[in-house]
């Protein structure tokens, strides 16, 4: 009995290994977008340490050059976190965009699994039809060989 070729096969594999790559994309896309996140939530951390700092200043002596250090360390935070929260937004942007890719690449590969399946039934039936065809010839060999009339 002869196996299942399947007509398509190179463009399935292509497609395949195009959905990994868009795959492999979108994971570092999200890491990407998550080191963006942990990276504006680590400056939001120091800012706020950094306002508690100036705060426990006006309960010490201290000069004004402390103070003044404090307030542009705060200033120049502010700025990083407007910084991150930018770049946060821009790997939002890719992730959104490889995920589309992904769901594009997936959809694709999807076409050629099902027609393989339609294939694969189709080649099924036709094995079923034959194997039918040869008992009922079988039988009717058999019957005439015995002298009886199917």
């Amino acid at each position: 009995m002869k196996r299942f070729k399947f007509r398509l096969e190179a463009v399935e594999t292509i497609r395949k290994k195009k959905e990994d790559e868009a795959l492999q994309v979108l994971a570092k896309a999200r890491g990407d977008h998550q080191s963006a996140i942990d990276f504006r939530q680590n400056l939001e951390r120091e800012l706020r340490d950094s306002i508690a700092r100036r705060e426990g200043l006006a309960q010490e002596c201290v000069g004004p050059e402390a103070y003044a250090i404090e307030e542009a360390f705060i200033s120049g935070t502010k700025i990083r976190i407007q910084h991150a929260i930018l770049k946060e937004n821009r790997a939002a942007r890719l992730v959104e965009r490889a995920m589309r890719s992904y769901l594009h690449a997936r959809r694709d590969t999807r076409v050629i699994e099902t027609i393989r399946e339609n294939d694969l039934q189709e080649f099924r039936r036709e094995i079923t039809k034959r194997e039918l065809k040869e008992v009922d010839e079988l039988s009717s060999s058999r019957a005439v060989r015995s002298g009886v009339e199917p």
